[in-house]
């Protein structure tokens, strides 16, 4: 049975090293190739550099397979199954076993005379045991920074799921929070039989077009979401009609921007709801957007009650876009915000890049 567990071990060793090799082939080619030449260049074993080039590839050849015995088999066998003491035993064992048959094929490469006698001494055996520790080292430490790097890759990609995850699950919280309201508000006037009823479908039906074909793609041009907020505006001044005094003024942007969708709405529909309030004599909102140096810029005020509102439904709005601000535009927005007795200020800034 031992025996049989080690062949299969040696078979697995070998199948491993052919899809590896048969993946990677070009890289492990490249390396070894590059290793050689810069051997050839430390040590002239040929009477030329390309001469010793070409006798350094048997030799580098032998290096390859030592370093290949110990990724594939000692590694993930013995080390990353914390089996230490095995493992440093067996790295000794390999190192020794390959440095005699090492030192007879660097024997019949040299060129110069002179240095093949040196090559029986224990200075130059010790010589190719240290080349061989090197190249074990070398390979190892390359085969982990690989592994560190693919990990963190993972890790990014990872990272990005579950914020493109999150973006969407706040994303589905936003459009049926809008289209509540707005159906409350369409039913609400079908009651009375407004006239203005109609109007409101209508401005509706290019509300949610917006809203389900293009903010659903990503990221839209900034045209159209200014074009969306002016419809959402006038819905609700159709809406609210006399109840409420509207100052607009939307300055088309200078670049052809791209933005994330709907951010700019949340602060709007804020505006109209805390500025119509029933408790205020004559409500009013004040609407500005501007473009700046490197993105676009909106300021939303409203006239508030003068009894603060403690009615909290409807806050889910402001909390969803600073996690949308967040996760999308994180150190690239301001946002401030003042609450005075009779005014509701708000501005965002955002840094936008290019269609």
């Amino acid at each position: 049975m031992p025996r049989l567990g080690f062949q299969n071990a040696v078979h697995k060793f070998f199948s491993d090293c052919e899809k590896s090799i048969s993946k990677h082939k070009l890289y492990h080619v490249l390396f070894w190739m590059l290793y050689a030449s810069l051997t050839a260049s430390v040590i002239r074993i040929g009477n030329s550099w390309f001469d010793s080039f070409q006798r350094q590839l048997p030799i580098v050849a032998t290096h390859a397979l030592v370093v290949y015995v110990n990724l594939y088999l000692l590694l993930p066998k013995l080390l990353l199954v914390r089996n230490y003491l095995t493992y440093i035993l067996s790295i000794l064992l390999l190192i020794a076993g390959a440095t005699f048959p090492l030192a007879i094929l660097t024997h019949s490469l040299v060129a110069k005379e002179v240095i093949q006698e040196e090559v029986w001494s224990s200075f130059f055996l010790f010589l190719i045991a240290v080349g061989l520790f090197f190249s074990l080292i070398l390979s190892m430490t390359l085969k982990f920074l690989k592994e560190w790097y693919e990990d963190q890759q993972s890790k990014r990609e990872l990272k990005q799921v579950q914020l493109q995850t999150e973006l969407m699950y706040l994303k589905s919280q936003i459009n049926p929070h809008f289209l509540f309201n707005s159906l409350n508000n369409l039913y609400a006037l079908t009651l009375m039989k407004s006239d203005l009823a109609p109007q409101i479908v209508l401005r509706l039906s290019d509300i949610l077009r917006y809203v389900l074909y293009e903010s659903s793609a990503g990221k839209v041009d900034i045209q159209k979401e200014i074009q969306h907020l002016h419809d959402f505006i006038q819905l609700e001044k159709l809406r609210l009609g006399e109840r409420i005094s509207v100052n607009l003024d939307l300055a088309e942007p200078h670049q052809d921007y791209k933005i994330e969708p709907m951010l700019y709405l949340t602060l709007v529909e804020n505006a109209f709801k805390h500025g119509a309030q029933s408790e205020v004599s004559q409500g009013w909102v004040r609407i500005k957007g501007e473009t700046t140096k490197d993105g676009y810029a909106l300021f939303v005020e409203n006239s508030v009650a003068p009894k603060p509102n403690t009615q909290k439904s409807g806050g889910i709005g402001l909390t969803n876009l600073r996690k949308r601000l967040d996760l999308i535009y994180h150190g690239k927005y301001q946002l401030e915000i003042t609450q005075d007795v009779d005014r509701y200020s708000v501005s965002l800034v955002l840094t936008l890049s290019y269609a």
